[in-house]
């Protein structure tokens, strides 16, 4: 009779772990059911399965989670909501989010106006924008195999004490591609951002990058105001400097490629480099880069 309850017992408990697995690993199909109730369902630290298709939907994420499409090309994220990010992740207390094999595209303007509001400055940044992603409070979050491309403000927007790790991933054609304000931070590695309309980078905070290509933005490949590293990294065909330091920047540049890009290669804010004011009182740290073929030049450094 006690081997009979035991079996009875362990094939109950192997039905229950089978039905918790397949409600947190099937593939959720998003033209059948909203992507957003099934998150808030979610119990703290759950794996959620897309299928291929378009989640036309803006999401709001604040627990632990992990969410992975069929791939970049075939699980797509898309916003709705007018001036809102497509992913926003808020932790008020540390959450570990992670977003995987998808893409995050096509935030739409609350306006045509290039005075449109003050929700989208980035001197108001306890506002939200129509950003990619936007991270908040104590969130950490991971991208990995994720293509961020089409979002009128900022691809990666990290605020507050927020952290992000970008890993294999690729950041196009959005306003900025990514901005970190001054106690956030991010990791970049392996991962393209090219084509945004303003700076690539543009780092009040702290960045470490790491093997990425930084090419064809609309301003400088990266801004720097902070504390930046940047290793082994190909960056060419800025509209501004490759890398631009200003303000208290502390900035370390190694083992990089800076070529190409329409002013100088690196460059300080600094009257005699051309910018309109005097604005840097940091420092940088230069080893073995190659830097050729920018204009005016390749260094512009006090």
């Amino acid at each position: 009779m006690k081997a009979m309850r035991a079996a009875i017992i362990a094939g109950l408990l192997s039905v229950l772990a089978l039905v918790s697995y397949s409600a947190h690993e099937r593939a959720v199909d998003c033209a059948q059911e909203s992507l957003q109730a099934i998150i808030d369902a979610a119990r703290d630290g759950d794996s959620i399965a897309l299928a291929a298709g378009v989640c036309a939907e803006n999401l709001t994420i604040t627990k632990n989670l992990t969410i992975e499409g069929a791939g970049s090309e075939r699980t797509v994220i898309r916003g709705v909501r007018l001036g809102f990010p497509v992913v926003f992740v808020q932790g008020d207390a540390p959450i570990t989010v992670t977003l995987k094999n998808l893409a995050i595209a096509d935030a739409p303007k609350a306006s045509e106006s290039p005075q449109h509001g003050k929700e989208c400055a980035l001197f108001y940044p306890e506002l939200l924008c129509p950003s990619g992603l936007q991270a908040r409070g104590a969130a950490r979050v991971t991208l990995d195999s994720v293509r961020i491309a089409r979002n009128p403000w900022v691809g990666v927007y990290v605020l507050d004490t927020a952290q992000a790790s970008v890993q294999n991933s690729e950041i196009t054609e959005n306003g900025w591609g990514v901005y970190v304000s001054p106690d956030a931070s991010i990791e970049l590695r392996d991962s393209r951002v090219e084509r945004s309309r303003e700076n690539g980078l543009e780092i009040w905070g702290s960045a470490s990058v790491t093997r990425a290509l930084i090419k064809a933005n609309g301003r400088s490949g990266v801004e720097s105001v902070g504390t930046v590293r940047i290793f082994e990294s190909e960056i060419a065909q800025n509209k501004g400097s490759g890398v631009l330091l200003s303000g208290m920047s502390q900035t370390e540049i190694r083992f990089n490629e800076i070529t190409g890009n329409g002013l100088w290669g690196i460059a300080a804010y600094l009257r005699e480099c051309g910018y309109l004011s005097d604005n840097f009182r940091g420092s940088a740290v230069l080893d073995q880069n190659r830097i050729f073929s920018n204009r005016p030049g390749n260094v512009c450094l006090p």
